[in-house]
């Protein structure tokens, strides 16, 4: 990947820091969710880096964009490939790419880059205001009401990177192939610390996806000219460190900026005796609701009339409020099987209360979600080191694994841990389960696998002692033994399939159908 800016980005860098907008009215909410970011360095700053690239890049193709999540199923034999292909080769999207590589070079956490754009327009470089690619909060500043103008662009920068991995594998570069999703999910990462549920879902969406992207071009790889070295994925395995670097999970942190949001609005539409402000509840919570709809504000206004009378006071909010966070906190540090996981959340109770808490349910969020996708990007990296792993052990001596054991030291220094598996409960460290078919049937049988894809029908395959199977019990915690399988956490039967890729699989399915994107 090149790491060169072009002279136009650098021209747009120097426009971006030396125009800067007037600070906006200050706001202690605000304050509190830029406090940390206002502390971070200019040169270790990401945003002033990758948003002058995002303003260039022109959208992605209409009918790619139609299922942008599934944009890695796109293949020389469909009919989106070169539409696809020529917009990821285009100038715009390769400045962005290396952009992407730039900010996330450096890997060690204390001295990564961050995204450390500012909530609000204070502070916030011209060139991001005027190209919409700021946080906005509008007049007075409202965090609920944030229109984070980066988030679609992001959305087209993970598809960039799909389309651009598949261009690469077909061009015969396994390697930056990888090397790309690496650097995707490192961006992530950096994604991952920011204020709002909004940003970190794309965020923990995005590392899993990356992760999943890196297996399937190993998989490609082992099915073609077979170009990656077993010395190259150890690397590869080595940089995706589970226990020391960016994806260690106890440092991944529920955010606090939608806290903030509640609190804030509270502030805003109660009176002094505690109860909503008549002058100022309607307005301002149309406005919030009608942040990307306008038009419809007075309509609004009108519905918000009718709830003054029945909402819950002040103090009975900050209350709901606090007891929602404290719940989300208390489940984010507990073990995955605790009791407490399988109970109904204090956010998701709102609804049995006598009293309406429409400010809290308008300004917040479910965040309870991340704490599932949580999960995902630890079964997902878990999984991607042990794949790649065995896939090295084979390279290097033409047999498959016996267990995952015999990876380490060797080609993995630590399994990780599983935490779909139900022996998490009581304090162990359950690997990912493992079998080659065949090999490992007691009759010596091919494996059938049934495989629920992100898209389109389920379909079957067959696999022999030519593959290896990596698994998970899922959301369920039942093993299964890799008959029904997916990459649905919320599954209610079958496992969560590590290797073979389910996008390779779906890929290959859909070629061999004639239905290929």
């Amino acid at each position: 990947m090149i790491n060169m800016i072009s002279h136009f980005r650098a021209a747009m860098l120097t426009a971006a820091l030396t125009l800067t907008a007037a600070p906006a009215t200050a706001d202690s909410f605000v304050d509190a969710i830029n406090e940390a970011l206002s502390r971070v360095a200019e040169d270790r700053r990401s945003d002033l880096v990758v948003l002058p690239a995002l303003i260039e890049m022109s959208a992605p193709p209409e009918l790619v964009m139609r299922r942008p999540d599934v944009a890695g199923l796109i293949s020389p034999a469909g009919p989106l490939w070169d539409d696809a292909t020529a917009w990821a080769s285009a100038e715009p999207q390769q400045g962005v790419l290396d952009a992407i590589v730039e900010v996330t070079e450096e890997t060690n956490p204390r001295r990564a880059m961050r995204f450390a754009l500012p909530y609000g327009i204070g502070a916030v470089p011209t060139a991001f205001i005027r190209a919409g690619v700021h946080a906005e909060l509008g007049d007075p500043p409202t965090i609920a009401s944030a229109q984070l103008g980066y988030m679609p662009r992001f959305v087209w920068t993970a598809v960039l990177v799909d389309i651009e991995t598949s261009r690469l594998i077909e061009e015969g570069d396994p390697e930056k192939a990888i090397e790309l999703n690496i650097h995707l999910a490192r961006f992530a990462r950096q994604i991952a610390d920011r204020q709002l549920g909004e940003e970190v879902e794309w965020a923990y969406s995005t590392i899993a996806r990356a992760m999943r992207r890196i297996r399937d071009v190993v998989y490609v790889d082992s099915k073609n000219d077979a170009k990656l070295s077993s010395a190259f994925l150890i690397e590869v395995v080595e940089g995706i460190d589970v226990d020391r670097g960016l994806y260690r999970v106890d440092r991944f942190r529920l955010p606090e900026g939608d806290r903030q949001a509640a609190l804030q609005l509270v502030e805003r539409v109660f009176n002094g005796s505690g109860r909503p402000d008549p002058a100022v509840f309607p307005t301002a919570m149309a406005q919030m609701a009608a942040t990307a709809r306008p038009l419809r504000l007075f309509a609004e206004a009108g519905r918000w009339s009718g709830e003054l009378s029945s909402h819950a006071s002040a103090d009975e909010t900050r209350r709901m409020i606090d007891g929602i966070f404290n719940d989300w906190n208390t489940r984010w540090s507990f073990d995955p099987f605790d009791p407490i996981q399988s109970s109904r959340s204090v956010y998701r109770s709102i609804g049995d209360q006598a009293q309406g808490f429409a400010v809290v349910t308008e300004s917040v969020p479910d965040l309870g979600t991340l704490i599932a996708l949580r999960k995902v990007v630890q079964v997902e990296t878990v999984g991607t080191r042990c794949a790649l792993a065995s896939q090295a052990l084979t390279i290097a001596t033409g047999a498959r694994a016996s267990t995952l054991a015999i990876l380490r030291p060797r080609y993995i220094d630590d399994l990780g841990v599983d935490p779909f598996n139900p022996d998490v409960d009581l304090n162990n460290r359950p690997e990912l389960l493992y079998f080659v078919p065949e090999r490992d049937d007691i009759r010596g049988e091919v494996h059938r696998m049934n495989i629920e894809p992100p898209i389109d029908a389920p379909f079957s395959v067959v696999l022999t002692d030519d593959d290896f199977v990596i698994y998970s019990p899922g959301g369920n915690g039942a093993d299964e033994r890799a008959v029904n399988v997916s990459t649905n956490p919320e599954a209610a039967f079958g496992d969560y399939l590590i290797w073979p890729p389910v996008i390779s699989l779906a890929r290959d399915y859909l070629e061999l159908s004639g239905e290929s994107r």
